[in-house]
C-alpha cells in the first residue's frame, strides 16, 4: 500500500508524463561503464520546477524513498556516481532545467540551471565575446554544474585561484526538503534585488564564517540538489598561438610546464603522453595509432594568447620572454615540432565533442584520477607502468591547477567493450593501481565508485564520524543517493 501511496502522491506533485516506471527505462539507469553493480530504480521523475522537487524529497523522507539526482541525458555514463544501489530509489531527472538565467560580461560571470550542457552554452557565451573555464574538450551533453560540482579540473590553471573554481554560487535543496542560497547570493534579499543593487553573485564564501558550498562540491549529490549556479567566464582571446613540445624525458617537460605556470606566461596548458595526445585530436583508432606512432611520448601543449589592439605585441614579448626561459632551463631532450595542426589543438580546448574523447581508440576506458604534488609526478607514472606492462594501452593526462600548486594526474586504461574476456583483468588492474596508488600517497579528491570504497577505508574513523555527522545535519534519512562516498547505511 505504502508503494502505491507513494507512486501515485508522485504523480499528484508532477504530473503522470512526468513520472515512468517502464521497465526498460529502469533498466538503462541500473548500470553505467563503470565495475559499480547497480539495481533497478523504481521511478524515473521529470520535475517541472523546484516547488516539485521539494516536495519530492519531502515524500522521499515520508515513504523512506531514496533520490538520485541526474543533470543531463543518460548517455556515456561513466564512474558509477548515478546509479541506484538500493532499493526504493528514484532518479530526479533534471535535464529539462536548461535555462541560462543571466550573463553578466561586466563581472565575468553567468548563472546557469543544472541541465545546461557545454554544447548548448559555448555557443551562447561566444556571440557575446565569453568563454567557459574549460575542462579538456568535454562531452556535448555533460552538465556544466555537474562538472564543476564535481571538480574537473580545468586546462587554464592561471585563472584558478581555488580548488572550488570556477563555480560560485549556488541555489540549493538539501535532503530534507529545505532551500538554501550559498556565497553572497544567500542575502540579504532576493536574487532580483540584489541585481537591481548591482550583486552579481560571484563570491561563493559564506553566508557569515559558514562555506555550504565546500560540501556541495564532490558530493556526488548526496547533500543537496543544485538548482543554479554561477560561474566564472573570461574574455575570448582574439589572437592565440599554440606550442608543442615533445620528450621521450617527462622531468624535462614538467620543469618546463612548471616555469610557465609560475610566471603565468601561457593560457591553456597540460601534458598527455602520446596516446592519449593522439585519442584527443583524432577520432578514428586508426588515425589515432598512427599519430600516436610519430609523437614523442611525453607532449606539452601551451598556447599563449592577446586581446585588442596589442595582442600581437603580447603574443611577441610572450614568446620572447618564454625563449629566454628556455634557454635558463638547457632543455636538451625537448623538440618543438607541428605535428599536429594548431586549429586540432584549440578546438579541443574550447569545444565540447559528441562522445568522450578518451573512449575513440578502444570504445571503452577506465579512468583513475586524483590529486598529486610536482614532485611525485614521475613516481606515480612510474608505478602504472611497471603494473600495466603490456597487458592494456594507457592514456596519461597531467594537468595543472590551482596556479600550480597542485597537479590532477589521470592513468586512462584503455579496452574494447566487446572482449569481454579481457574486462575481468582490466578490472584487477584497476583496483591494484588504486590501491598502490594510496599506498603512494596519491590523493583522492574525486573519489567514485569502487575506488571510494577503497579510498575511505584508509581513512581514519574520526574522519569518516566527521563525514557523516555533516550528512546527517542536511540529509538525516540518507535521502540522497546511498551509497557514493562513505554514506553507505
Amino acid at each position: 500500500m505504502r508503494v502505491q501511496e507513494f507512486h501515485e502522491q508522485l504523480i499528484a506533485t508532477c504530473g503522470k508524463k512526468r513520472v515512468s516506471t517502464a521497465n526498460s527505462l529502469l533498466m538503462i539507469h541500473a548500470s553505467d561503464s563503470s565495475f559499480v553493480e547497480g539495481v533497478s530504480p523504481s521511478h524515473v521523475v521529470w520535475p517541472s520546477n523546484k516547488k516539485q522537487i521539494e516536495k519530492i524529497l519531502q515524500l522521499a523522507n515520508d515513504f523512506k524513498y531514496h533520490v538520485i539526482p541526474i543533470s543531463s541525458r543518460l548517455t556515456n555514463r561513466l564512474h558509477g556516481d548515478t546509479l541506484p544501489r538500493k532499493e526504493n530509489t528514484l532518479i530526479l531527472d533534471l535535464s529539462n532545467f536548461k535555462k541560462v538565467i543571466k550573463i553578466d560580461k561586466k563581472n565575468r560571470v553567468v548563472m546557469i540551471e543544472p541541465g545546461v550542457t557545454f554544447k548548448q552554452l559555448i555557443p551562447i557565451l561566444k556571440e557575446k565575446g565569453l568563454q567557459l573555464l574549460l575542462p579538456l574538450h568535454p562531452r556535448d551533453n555533460k552538465s556544466v554544474v555537474t562538472a564543476a560540482l564535481d571538480r574537473v579540473p580545468i586546462t587554464i590553471p592561471r585563472y584558478q585561484w581555488d580548488s572550488s573554481d570556477p563555480l560560485l554560487c549556488t541555489e540549493v535543496i538539501f535532503g530534507t526538503g529545505d532551500l538554501f542560497r550559498t556565497g553572497t547570493a544567500a542575502g540579504p534579499g532576493t536574487i532580483k534585488e540584489q541585481w537591481k543593487g548591482g550583486q552579481a553573485q560571484v563570491n561563493p564564501m559564506g553566508p557569515t564564517h559558514f562555506s555550504p558550498f565546500r560540501i556541495l562540491q564532490g558530493a556526488q549529490g548526496s547533500m543537496g540538489i543544485v538548482m543554479w549556479a554561477t560561474m566564472k567566464l573570461e574574455l575570448i582571446p582574439s589572437k592565440q598561438k599554440v606550442f608543442h613540445y615533445h620528450s621521450e624525458d617527462l622531468h624535462s617537460l614538467l620543469a618546463l610546464q612548471q616555469e610557465l605556470i609560475k610566471y603565468r606566461l601561457c593560457n591553456e596548458i597540460f601534458i598527455l603522453n602520446d596516446l592519449a595526445l593522439a585519442s584527443l585530436v583524432k577520432k578514428e583508432p586508426q588515425e589515432i595509432k598512427e599519430l600516436a606512432d610519430i609523437l614523442g611520448k611525453w607532449n606539452l601543449i601551451y598556447i599563449i594568447s592577446g586581446r585588442g589592439g596589442l595582442a600581437d605585441d603580447r603574443l611577441a614579448y610572450l614568446e620572447g620572454d618564454i625563449t629566454d626561459l628556455m634557454q635558463d632551463l638547457d632543455l636538451k631532450n625537448v623538440k618543438c615540432e607541428d605535428l599536429i595542426e594548431e586549429k586540432e589543438i584549440i578546438h579541443c580546448t574550447s569545444e565540447s565533442t559528441p562522445l568522450p574523447w578518451r573512449a575513440r581508440y578502444k570504445g571503452s576506458f577506465q579512468d583513475i584520477y586524483f590529486l598529486t604534488l610536482f614532485e611525485k609526478l614521475p613516481e606515480h607514472v612510474e608505478l602504472v607502468e611497471k603494473l600495466v606492462g603490456q597487458e592494456v594501452e594507457v592514456g596519461t593526462y597531467i594537468q595543472a591547477i590551482n596556479q600550480g600548486t597542485a597537479y590532477h594526474c589521470e592513468f586512462d586504461l584503455f579496452h574494447d567493450p566487446m572482449e569481454g574476456n579481457k574486462l575481468s583483468r582490466v578490472k584487477q588492474l584497476f583496483l591494484t593501481i588504486g590501491q598502490q596508488l594510496i599506498k603512494q600517497g596519491a590523493f583522492f579528491n574525486r573519489p567514485h565508485g569502487l575506488l571510494a570504497k577503497m579510498i575511505f577505508e584508509n581513512y581514519s574513523e574520526e574522519t569518516i564520524r566527521a563525514l557523516k555527522k555533516v550528512k546527517n545535519i542536511f540529509d538525516p534519512n540518507n535521502v540522497l543517493n546511498p551509497g557514493v562516498l562513505c554514506f553507505d547505511d
